[in-house]
């Protein structure tokens, strides 16, 4: 009896990532990017009832509402990428303790399951190609690793001289690579989980009973290479019902390479904490993400030379399975 094509095609899926599972820890599975209808919102709280006294109960929530892959891939110039300072050296050693040699092959790796998925489109499945396919006629030289980064405007490569935006989104004006982007990924460890967002004023002290208005908007990037680079900005917002509170500025997202969910703005909604006597009472926004550090992963080339080249990095990924940017927590210390 024969199998059913979407039997069939599931099991040859199958099987290609787990050979590239071997090499790597950068699983796949399907695209954001793809021809998928928005997804719908999840059924994770977006304000969860309870009230929460310590940051281990709120951590083991998130965990099981909105779960978090121990390393994650980024196609393109994530939009989440931190301007921080990060140091080679807290990279390739300390909590991360990741190699760049290693980084380049997961990125080339991840990229070929990008582009070998059914549901990426043109011409991000050409640009994700160039990642790992050398470029013909060039010597392949060793492979490059900078020593800092500090900013995305502020680096620049050794042989080009470009910044990033020029490395990662210049436009191909090439007739045979129309829309294409220049091969870039990014590749990193799981380092900061569901960060805090700011909070509510300085809460209430002494017993009594808070309430806010609450709502949090997305603004999705857009991309001329369709699901190339995508990402975006969430906004939270908090008010008491008078005047808006002012929270910790917007921050920017990326998705991971292997997202089958978009996130979604949440309507404004009232929540109301009761603060016991002795207590001390705020609301507090976490985003349901998190922080990866590795490296950006790039091709260069001159006339005669072609190589890879490893940058490290921080950046602000969502989570895989949630619509929602953001869980609001009522607190009490």
């Amino acid at each position: 009896m024969s199998i059913p094509t979407s039997t069939s095609d599931r099991r040859r899926h199958r099987n290609r990532r787990a050979t590239i599972a071997i090499a790597t820890a950068f699983l796949a599975g399907a695209s954001v990017l793809g021809s998928q209808a928005p997804a719908f919102a999840d059924d994770n709280p977006t304000v969860p009832a309870d009230i929460y006294e310590t940051d281990a109960q709120v951590m083991a929530d998130m965990a099981k509402w909105t779960p978090l892959k121990d390393s994650e891939s980024v196609m393109g110039l994530p939009t989440g990428l931190d301007d921080k300072q990060v140091n080679l050296s807290d990279v390739q050693g300390g909590q991360v303790n990741y190699d760049p040699d290693q980084a380049i092959k997961d990125a080339q790796a991840a990229a070929k399951v990008f582009a070998e998925d059914a549901n990426t489109k043109e011409p991000a499945r050409e640009s994700a190609k160039r990642l790992y396919e050398p470029l013909s006629g060039l010597q392949e030289s060793a492979n490059y690793t900078a020593p800092v980064f500090t900013g995305k405007d502020a680096y620049k490569d050794v042989w080009s001289g470009e910044n990033f935006e020029q490395l990662c989104n210049r436009p191909n004006h090439d007739s045979s690579r129309v829309g294409q982007k220049p091969p870039c990924a990014f590749v990193g460890k799981l380092t900061e989980k569901y960060p805090v967002k700011g909070s509510a004023g300085d809460g209430l002290a002494g017993g009594g009973k808070l309430t806010y208005k609450i709502s949090s908007s997305v603004a999705d990037e857009k991309s001329e290479t369709e699901g190339w680079s995508v990402g975006g900005k969430i906004t939270p917002k908090i008010g008491d019902g008078k005047s808006d509170i002012p929270v910790e500025a917007s921050f920017t997202y990326s998705y991971a390479a292997t997202s089958t969910k978009k996130l979604q703005s949440t309507l404004e909604t009232d929540v109301e904490i009761n603060v016991p006597e002795g207590k001390k009472g705020l609301l507090e926004p976490r985003g349901n993400g998190a922080y990866y550090t590795g490296y950006i992963v790039y091709r260069t080339n001159n006339n005669t030379e072609q190589r890879m080249v490893a940058v490290p990095a921080r950046v602000y990924v969502q989570a895989r399975d949630t619509t929602s940017p953001i869980t609001w927590f009522k607190r009490v210390k």
